[in-house]
């Protein structure tokens, strides 16, 4: 399953946050029904109705960090052409300390690749 950081689509569990796929389904639907509402959604965020709440708040409360976290995990889950260095280097570092990859990227996004809260809170 490729990862993605976006507020109506959980982090952990890649579980998404749709109506349509929960109790608006209908049996007429068509696959090209439901593959238009996830583009949609993916296209237009709906962070008031979240599937993941901190990727929820970041998107309020900080549009820009959302956006340079969301092309980060792009490029590390799916090949995109954004690589952060400065984001890569702190995951390496919480490596180093025996952190897992993967938990490294979502304590960090988690806060703000803020270095020392991503280590507190993966540590305590």
């Amino acid at each position: 399953m490729t990862k993605i950081w976006h507020p109506n689509i959980s982090s952990v569990t890649g579980a998404i946050c749709l109506d349509i796929l929960k109790d608006q389904w209908a049996a007429a639907m068509t696959l090209r029904t439901v593959l238009l509402s996830l583009q949609a959604l993916l296209s237009a965020a709906e962070p008031d109705d979240p599937q993941d709440a901190v990727v929820a708040k970041q998107f309020k409360e900080n549009v820009e960090m959302f956006q340079l976290t969301a092309r980060h995990w792009t490029n590390a889950y799916a090949g995109g052409p954004n690589a952060n260095k400065d984001f890569d280097d702190k995951i390496k570092k919480l490596i180093e300390m025996g952190v897992d990859e993967h938990e490294a990227r979502v304590a960090l996004s988690s806060y703000n690749w803020d270095m020392e809260r991503a280590t507190e809170q993966l540590f305590s």
